[in-house]
C-alpha cells in the first residue's frame, strides 16, 4: 500500500496538487493538518480515501484532533502536533502513539521533515508543501506499507 504524506499545506492548492502529480498511484492521502480546508479540497477532486486533521491555523471544531487508522494492518496515529509541543520535544507525541499502540505516528506542525524510528515506532513528518523554513525544502511524504513492514520517504518538491 503506497500512502501519500501532506501538511502545513497553508492554502497554496498549486502547491499541493503539484505535490499529489509527483506521489504517483496512491491508494490513500494523510493530510497532517494546517489547513484542514485544503485536506476537504483535496478530498472531492482525487478518488482515493483522504484522512486529514486540522492544525493550529484552522478553527477549533473542524475536524478531529487527532485519528487512529489501521491501513494494510498497521495502525497510524494522525495529528498535527501542536497539542503535543513537536517544536520543542517529540517525547509527548511519542508517548501518545505508544498509548493508542500506534506502530506510526504522522504529524506536522514543524514544518521540518522527520522519518526517523525509536522504539519500533516510525515518527513521520513531511515538511510543509509551501512554507519550508530557512534551509530546508519544501516536500511530501510517501508511506509503503508492506508484508516488510513500514518505509517512509520524504521528497523534495525542487
Amino acid at each position: 500500500m503506497r500512502i501519500g504524506v501532506i501538511s502545513d499545506t497553508h492554502g497554496s492548492l498549486q502547491a499541493t496538487r503539484q505535490a499529489i502529480i509527483r506521489m504517483g498511484q496512491i491508494d490513500a492521502l494523510i493530510h497532517a493538518g494546517d489547513l484542514y480546508s485544503d485536506a476537504l479540497h483535496i478530498g472531492s477532486i482525487i478518488k482515493v480515501p483522504v484522512y486529514a486533521v486540522p492544525g493550529n491555523c484552522d478553527m477549533p471544531g473542524q475536524g478531529p484532533e487527532e485519528l487512529l487508522i489501521t491501513l494494510n494492518g498497521v495502525k497510524i496515529f494522525i495529528t498535527h502536533g501542536h497539542l503535543y509541543r513537536v517544536k520543542s520535544t517529540l517525547q509527548m507525541l511519542h508517548y501518545r502513539a505508544q498509548e493508542l499502540g500506534a506502530q506510526l505516528v504522522v504529524f506536522g506542525h514543524t514544518h521540518v521533515p522527520i522519518n526517523t524510528w525509536e522504539n519500533n515506532l516510525l515518527l513521520f513528518n513531511p515538511g510543509s508543501t509551501s512554507r519550508p523554513p530557512n534551509g530546508i525544502k519544501a516536500g511530501f511524504g510517501i508511506l509503503d506499507i508492506s508484508d516488510n513492514g513500514v518505509k517512509g520517504q520524504i521528497i523534495s518538491m525542487s
